[in-house]
């Protein structure tokens, strides 16, 4: 039984099996334009009754069938509006009892059109009798395209093929065919075309009708031959050994100096000529020349330029005077003067050679041979200057010729120099030099040369024209100090100098200076040391500056000037040891020198014993204040401490007996101890208005400011008839101010009496109180306490006591 099972199961895989491999993908085209619509489907003829489903899938992704009503159908349609891939592989697959199965796939290929060739061009190249057709292909196609080029001979501009056709077909990246020379003639019409096609289509180009002999490349220009002469040289040339029989050739000329790189711009030279002679060229200098040719009606295509040729030009005399100076260096005892001949190089179009001399003469005849004194290559020259001469003659010359002569006079520097001159850095390899022109001036010399390399420096020099204010000097080496003088040139002298120092750039020195100890003591230390020379100094020393450290690590410093060599270090604490170390700058940077040790002496004999004298002394003082103290405590009391008066047991106190009362205090108790009177002022008196007659007024008055006087009374005047007071005014009662105590800020009382209008009543005082004016509490007379001297004083303790004090 179950062998039957089993051979039904086999069957049954076989019928789908085979029914699986009849499937196939239909679609119109496997490549197609992009963007346009794509149709597929996939039919299953044997599986057409089975319950499979056919599932599509484009590259990675499921693509559901546009057929909706029947999707148990196995063709299952498949649409693409507009296909926007390049490329992608269509897959169909069945679907039964959720296993897929793949039973088709199809590659799809979208691209474009081809597009036709552009810029189609043939030459022909004589040396190899063959014509060589190039183009130039437009956008990629997407597509794998197939170029053919295909030519054919005709004696009727093209209209009719005459002969059999060429093919060229080339490879991938190729865009040029040679077509050979059997396959066309030089002066009949070749016709030409180029055909782009892919799978889409094909682009045909347009019909390009030649001449072979119209469109010639010649191949590059040999220059056979260049002669030199003068300052011109001659060429001459050949188009080539195959291309002799040709006519009517156009060619052009180019050329440089061997030392440049740009190449003038092409010269034209004469329709058929195969000479040139170019002049206006440097004398003894190489130069490189090419040629190239065309045909005359600038038909083809210009030839490459040919081998460069290389020629140097016939040297020629030298075509200028010297630029010359002169410098003294030392005098003699019989009054001849050792001086340098200096004179500028002439440049390479004056010179008209590679190599030059130099002979100076003390005559102008340049054929005599015994007054020579110096022939040198050089750009100096050290003679001896007699007395005799007046002048030296100088020329130039190598193998074509001689300058003309420049003769040199030696005018005496007495001349007035320039007021002001200024040498600051232009840039890190110039300096900059101006000044103030005199107004007589004719010229001006400037000399440069470095400081570092006196006495046997090298001395630049330059000169400038009349009414010049200002320079550059080139090729100034930065960090090196060079010294400028300015000489005006005046039309019988020269001008006394003008010399100043200067950097184009500055830096810090290469070292700082080491420190010696010349003298050390107790608290003071002298060192020194050696200044730094001009060649490490890379800059003008501004300052330099000590510093010395102690033990502690506490730092101290002082700034000299550039100019000192030696500083004198105070304020050392004896027995101390010190860091030392010294600092050198530059307006360019700073830099530290290595430390220096050094112990300050110790304190000798002498100074002990001063000290011990000085803490004797002090001692001494000490203990004779302190006996002082004690012996004169009460006076040192006294003056230090003064004696506060205590009102309470004061005198004044026992002149009445009501003062043992105890007033009524309207401030605290512990307050009194800090109000402490030390004067009172009566600041005004007593101010009566209509006092009516009658009233007997004592013999003592107050004027209006506290003044007693006298005045005589009346008999008529009862002096027991009491009058009314009426107070119409603010009048002050008293003024007591009150000391502090050990500069403390003293309280002001000031008393004032009531402004009332009001009359008195004599029986109850309105004020003060009772303990304030003993008169309001025993007297009802009001006024009479300002008028009876005799009689009242008693009233007022305070008053009194003062009077008691100053008799």
């Amino acid at each position: 039984m179950k062998k039957k099972q089993g051979l039904l199961w086999m069957l049954l895989n076989l019928i789908v099996v085979e029914g699986v491999h009849s499937c196939r993908i239909t679609v119109a085209s496997s490549v197609i334009q992009f963007g346009s619509p794509l149709s597929a489907s996939c039919d299953c003829p044997h599986l057409r009754s089975s319950k499979s489903v056919v599932v599509w899938k484009l590259d990675k992704d499921f693509v559901p069938c546009n057929q909706t009503s029947d999707v148990q159908m196995s063709t299952c349609p498949l649409y693409f509006p507009n296909f926007n891939k390049t490329t992608g592989v269509l897959q169909c697959y069945l679907r039964r009892n959720d296993v897929l199965q793949l039973v088709d796939q199809t590659n799809i290929k979208a691209g474009y059109p081809p597009s036709p060739a552009t810029n189609i061009s043939c030459l022909m190249f004589i040396s190899q009798n063959i014509v060589n057709c190039t183009w130039q292909l437009q956008r990629d196609s997407l597509l794998e395209e197939n170029v053919t080029l295909s030519a054919f001979r005709s004696k009727d501009e093209c209209e009719t093929p005459s002969s059999a056709e060429y093919i060229c077909n080339p490879p991938k990246g190729i865009h040029f065919c040679i077509i050979q020379r059997k396959y066309f003639n030089n002066f009949d019409d070749l016709a030409v075309r180029v055909t782009v096609q892919n799978k889409i289509g094909s682009a045909p180009s347009s019909l390009l009708c030649l001449k072979p002999l119209f469109e010639v490349k010649v191949d590059p220009i040999i220059i056979d031959d260049a002669v030199p002469h003068n300052d011109c040289v001659r060429l001459q040339w050949t188009y080539g050994k195959k291309a002799n029989f040709l006519t009517a050739m156009r060619c052009q000329l180019h050329y440089k100096m061997a030392t440049e790189i740009e190449w003038t711009k092409p010269i034209e030279i004469p329709v058929d000529v195969k000479t040139a002679d170019q002049c206006g060229l440097l004398a003894a200098t190489k130069y490189d020349f090419q040629v190239r040719c065309i045909r005359k009606f600038l038909t083809g295509q210009w030839s490459e330029w040919g081998p460069t040729r290389s020629m140097i030009t016939a040297e020629l005399a030298p075509a200028e005077k010297l630029e010359s100076w002169w410098r003294t260096l030392e005098s003699t005892q019989n009054g001849s003067l050792k001086i340098q001949l200096m004179w500028k190089k002439l440049e390479k179009n004056k010179a008209n050679a590679d190599h030059v001399w130099y002979i100076v003469k003390s005559s102008s005849d340049l054929h005599e041979t015994n007054n020579i004194l110096c022939n040198t290559t050089n750009l100096n020259c050290t003679i001896v200057l007699h007395e005799a001469m007046k002048s030296v003659f100088i020329w130039t010359y190598n193998n074509a010729g001689v300058s003309p002569v420049k003769e040199m006079t030696f005018p005496a520097r007495i001349g007035t120099p320039v007021s002001k001159m200024l040498v600051s850095s232009n840039n890190d390899t110039s300096l900059q030099v101006m000044w103030d022109p005199p107004s007589s001036a004719e010229g001006y010399l400037l000399e440069w040369y470095k400081c570092t390399e006196l006495p046997d420096c090298e001395m630049n020099w330059k000169t400038e024209q009349k009414g010049s204010m200002s320079s550059i000097l080139q090729d100034i080496e930065p960090f090196q100090r060079y010294s400028v003088r300015l000489y005006p040139l005046y039309q019988d002298c020269i001008g006394m100098a003008r010399e100043t120092d200067a950097y184009s750039k500055e830096g810090a020195p290469d070292y700082s200076p080491e420190i010696r100890l010349l003298t050390v003591s107790k608290s003071q230390a002298v060192v020194q040391w050696d200044p730094i020379p001009v060649q490490k100094s890379n800059g003008f020393i501004t300052n330099y500056t000590v510093f010395w450290t102690d033990t502690s690590g506490k730092e101290n410093s002082s700034t000299v000037n550039g100019s000192t060599a030696t500083y004198n270090i105070t304020d050392l604490i004896p027995s101390t040891t010190y860091q030392v170390f010294l600092m050198s700058s530059t307006s360019g940077g700073s830099v530290n020198g290595t430390a220096l040790m050094l112990h300050t002496a110790n304190l000798d004999n002498e100074d002990i014993n001063m000290l011990l004298l000085i803490f004797l002394l002090f001692g001494l003082f000490i203990i004779v204040s302190m006996i002082t103290c004690i012996l004169k405590h009460d006076r040192v009391k006294s003056r230090f401490w003064p004696v506060v008066p205590d009102p309470a047991n004061s005198q004044m106190g026992k002149l009445t007996a009501f003062l043992k009362e105890t007033p009524k205090m309207t401030f605290k108790t512990c307050d009194i101890s800090q109000i402490i009177t030390s004067e009172l002022n009566i600041m005004e008196g007593c101010q009566m208005k209509n006092v009516p007659l009658g009233n007997k007024i004592n013999d003592t008055l107050f004027d209006d400011y506290g003044h007693a006087y006298n005045k005589q009374i009346s008999p008529e005047e009862d002096p027991n008839k009491s009058r009314y007071y009426v107070n119409v005014d603010t009048v002050q009662y008293a003024k007591v101010i009150t000391g502090g105590y050990r500069e403390q800020s003293p309280p002001t009382s000031v008393y004032v009496r009531s402004d009332s209008t009001q009359p008195l009543i004599c029986d109850v005082s309105p004020s003060p109180q009772n303990y304030e004016n003993t008169w309001f509490h025993f007297n009802n007379h009001e006024d009479s306490v300002f008028m009876v001297e005799g009689e009242n004083m008693q009233d007022f303790p305070l008053l009194n006591a003062l009077q008691l004090h100053q008799d």
